[in-house]
């Protein structure tokens, strides 16, 4: 025989006995109006006599029949144990497989839930040569002795109320008895009576008398006391040979406003910082009661990196954007991998996770906060996601193949022209070929390979289309210098002029120059660190600095946000996106001025405005990833040892110390 469970039903796991006769299904018709049901069910179970007339079966499908807990243990009552009630499963039966006998009868076994109540039966029969019968009729589960705490859904802190247990005689005689009230720590079992101001003596042993077919009321006043949690009501009564008992969880809810609040702070070296926490601070209420203090710390930012490299590669997208900088990112990381052997061997670990989101294996403080402070909730879950194969992109392997596949996607898309279109097998795009070679410069810096003849061809289109066709007459319009300062910033981006294929004189370069300098103030911010960057390279220093210092000085920089601008009007145009802005301003004085301190305020606004594991978008996620590479080599940061040692309530007599350390061969998560 199949189990239930093998079958698609929930399986055989009931103590009471049914029974159910049909008549032979040889003839549908006469099946259906002459379908016989015993009506006898009994449950034998000492003085304690459960009756059901009918044969209940009261599910809709397989997944609305719930399985029934695990019996607590027996109340020791005067007369012997007494099984309280706790099952109270709004479907009793469910199975979609029974085998008739031979005679067309079916025998079966079940338990019906704790519930005394009336259950609609439904029956129905199907025979191999698809013909069929169904019956519905109802049914009653009664017991003699019904006792039924009637109780709120919660009760908050330092509510009031008159919890009322009912006690029904569902017999044929009066009958007298005592009822035993009790309110318990569900995980201890310990009594909870005094915390409810409920004395012992008042709520043991409590006479009642009901007479036939009656009821009559207990009440029992109690006071919710200011400890929120689960509690347990237990009710159970003993009237001669018939007996009940009743268990129902309650949680006990706050009756206060539950207030958390967090704070960050980024600090390098010997800095020290005080966070004050406002919205906890009211010392005039007499009610405050403090909760909890969580101090973590974030180690290396190069984790950070790390966790936008699967955002870049697993983008379902294949525009030639996107491509570019899923070879961009990895073409960094894995250039980083090689001179960084601790770095690589972390990154590998870290790779072997079951899970791209960190899994919640333990009880973290944080993850509430999470859930409450971002929209992010896919994170705030963590473990695994559904539909979605964990692609091992960390792992310096799988790194180097995707750059290898992302190159490859590349070198496919470029047309005959020498140009990049904006999706494989589309017309030329002038501005998108313009981008990737942006990409392919980047690349170089970080001594990732990069075919040269694929960037010959398309300088070689980028001098036919902007140079002979559209810069000239930019120049004398007088206008457009946008698309001019990109263009001569890319070439100022490569090592030397043979990677044009000597199509770009110095001279052009130069007079391109002079024009985007002769309308800086015109620039946007990115602009100006474009511009910024080719004086420099050009050796006008000091018109660089003329012209970033005009940045730097409409910036802010708070303790808690970082350095900042405040967003350009039109921030969909390329020049003007926030977040490539805030990259490129790192990276520019990082070139220009590697002591600016300003640069960490940048750093810390970019990790505060990351979404999830990237930012807003695949090329705002890559531009960070290169500027924030760069940051960290030019620190140390990489392949380095890292220490902090927190120390909670240094005033008081028994201070909390702890140290944290990150190795760079080892990840730590975010549970520090």
């Amino acid at each position: 025989a199949y189990s239930g469970y093998g079958i698609g039903g929930p399986g055989h796991r009931y103590r009471a006995r049914g029974d159910a006769r049909m008549l032979r299904t040889q003839d549908a018709p006469a099946m259906a109006e002459s379908m016989v049901m015993d009506q006898v069910l009994e449950a034998e179970a000492g003085g304690n006599e459960l009756r059901a007339l009918g044969y209940v079966n009261g599910g809709d499908s397989p997944e609305a029949a719930k399985q029934a807990p695990s019996p607590p243990p027996p109340v020791e009552a005067e007369d012997g144990p007494l099984e309280v009630r706790t099952d109270f499963s709004e479907t009793a039966f469910w199975e979609p497989h029974l085998m008739a006998a031979d005679d067309g009868s079916v025998a079966l076994e079940f338990e019906v839930p704790d519930s005394v109540t009336e259950w609609n039966v439904w029956v129905h029969a199907l025979t191999r040569d698809l013909r069929y019968a169904s019956l519905q009729t109802n049914t009653r589960t009664v017991k003699e002795l019904l006792v039924r705490p009637y109780l709120p859904r919660f009760l908050r802190e330092g509510d009031q109320a008159r919890l009322v247990v009912v006690v029904n005689n569902a017999g044929e005689e009066d009958f007298e008895g005592r009822l035993d009230f009790e309110i318990l720590d569900p995980d201890t079992e310990e009594s909870r009576l005094a915390d409810f101001g409920l004395a012992e003596a008042a709520v043991r042993a409590v006479p009642f008398s009901v007479e036939a077919g009656g009821g009559t009321e207990l009440a029992f006043p109690v006071t919710a006391p200011r400890r929120p949690g689960m509690v347990a009501f237990r009710v159970s009564a003993r009237a001669g040979d018939f007996s009940d008992g009743e268990l129902r969880p309650l949680p006990v809810l706050p009756g206060r406003l539950h207030l958390a609040q967090s704070r960050f702070a980024a600090l390098q070296d010997e800095a020290r910082r005080t966070l004050t926490f406002e919205d906890l601070l009211n010392p005039e209420d007499p009610t405050l009661t403090t909760d909890q203090l969580v101090v973590t710390l974030d180690g290396q930012l190069f984790y950070g990196v790390l966790h936008a490299l699967p955002y870049l590669v697993t983008y379902p997208h294949e525009c030639t954007e996107q491509t570019l900088n899923r070879f961009l990112s990895t073409g960094i990381v894995s250039s980083l991998y090689d001179r960084y052997p601790g770095v690589e061997a972390m990154a590998k670990s870290f790779s072997g996770r079951e899970t791209r989101l960190e899994t919640w294996d333990d009880e973290d403080p944080n993850r509430k906060m999470l859930l409450v402070e971002t929209p992010w909730l896919t994170q705030a879950r963590g473990g695994k996601e559904s539909s979605q194969d964990l692609i091992k992109v960390l792992d310096p392997k799988i790194a180097r193949a995707q750059r290898r596949a992302s190159l490859a996607k590349l070198e496919k898309s470029q047309t005959s022209l020498g140009a990049f279109p904006w999706w494989p097998g589309g017309p030329p795009s002038p501005y998108m070929t313009l981008y990737i070679l942006g990409g392919f410069a980047k690349a170089l810096e970080f001594d990732v390979e990069v075919p040269r003849p694929m960037i010959q061809r398309a300088w070689g289109y980028m001098h036919r289309h902007y140079l002979d066709e559209i810069v000239d007459d930019m120049l004398e319009r007088d206008c457009c210098w946008e698309t001019v300062t990109l263009l001569n910033f890319v070439l100022s981006s490569y090592p030397d002029l043979s990677w044009t294929g000597g199509l770009f004189t110095e001279e052009d370069q130069q007079r391109m120059l002079e024009f985007s300098f002769r309308h800086w103030k015109e620039h946007s911010p990115m602009l100006k660190s474009f511009l910024a960057l080719t004086l420099e390279r050009a050796g006008r220093s000091d018109d660089a600095e003329l012209v970033f210092d005009s940045v730097m000085d409409s910036a802010k920089t708070d303790p808690d946000l970082g350095t900042y601008w405040a967003p350009e009007d039109r921030a969909w145009l390329w020049y003007n996106d926030t977040i490539e802005t805030h990259a490129w301003a790192l990276r520019t004085l990082g070139e220009l001025d590697p002591e600016d301190e300003r640069r960490e305020g940048l750093v810390h606004w970019l990790f505060l405005n990351k979404k999830l594991n990237h930012w807003k978008s695949t090329r705002a996620t890559a531009e960070v990833l290169y500027s924030l590479a760069h940051y960290l080599e030019q620190e140390g940061a990489l392949g380095a040892r890292e220490a902090a040692t927190v120390t909670l309530g240094p005033g008081s007599d028994t201070p909390r110390v702890q140290d944290f350390v990150w190795e760079p061969e080892a990840y730590t998560g975010k549970k520090n």
